[in-house]
């Protein structure tokens, strides 16, 4: 039996920054932390995960990092797809996460991630220009600024969340909905997919003004891509 390694780990990283992009680079390190992790059946759209399968256990995935090249071990534990019912077409992978991210990298005009800094639910992060370290870096609120496969949340669980395309000052975690490619997931008895993976986290860090010193460093996403083949 197959079991669903690395998926969920490059998943669950996905989302659309609403703060003005004045540059973007790489990021050295890039921790996340899920905290749940479903299927979709067919049917579903960006903006309506249909009749949610958990496939996560109970607690989060804690802080993993997807710039490691170690980190699909670390992530593969946390999702299983011997949960998916046997025959049910899965068309998109919902994901609960926080919207605290940490950090390490440049971008823009230099402007490098400084270690001890910490931004906020509602600001940025201050920058520098000497050697990158490791920041407190979030997702950015917005109101209908996001894509509609995006949507924060109060809780980790996703029981009281914003409207599409929104995460509101007081969420502390967000939703992100992702199409599978290749026509989607199908699981048959005894025959488990693998999966294949592509991720790129060379402009993984955001910087939202020119002042390198002022509150201006975010995450912003990483270029992923996401298939099942038998």
């Amino acid at each position: 039996m197959k079991k669903l390694y690395n998926t969920i780990l490059i998943l669950f990283v996905l989302f659309y920054s609403s703060n003005l992009i004045a540059g973007t680079g790489p990021a050295t390190e890039y921790r996340v932390t899920m905290t749940k992790v479903e299927l979709c059946e067919n049917g579903s759209t960006t903006a309506n995960c249909l009749n949610a399968l958990t496939i996560s256990p109970t607690g989060t995935s804690g802080a993993v990092d997807i710039a490691s090249v170690n980190a699909g071990a670390a992530a593969g534990s946390y999702g299983n797809i011997a949960k998916a019912k046997i025959g049910t077409l899965y068309t998109f992978i919902q994901i609960t996460m926080s919207r605290q991210f940490t950090i390490t990298g440049t971008a823009g005009n230099s402007c490098a991630t400084k270690a001890g800094e910490s931004g906020t639910k509602t600001a940025d992060a201050a920058g520098h220009t000497g050697t990158p370290g490791s920041s407190t870096l979030y997702v950015p609120t917005g109101s209908g600024t996001f894509g509609n496969h995006i949507n924060g949340s109060i809780d980790s669980l996703g029981a009281s969340v914003s409207a599409d395309k929104t995460i509101g000052n007081s969420d502390e975690y967000f939703q992100y909905r992702k199409i599978i490619s290749g026509g989607g997931l199908k699981v048959k008895a005894g025959d488990f997919p693998t999966v294949k993976i592509a991720f790129d986290v060379s402009n993984a860090v955001g910087n939202s003004g020119a002042t390198c010193t002022n509150d201006v460093m975010y995450a912003n996403e990483p270029g992923v891509s996401i298939s099942f083949t038998d």
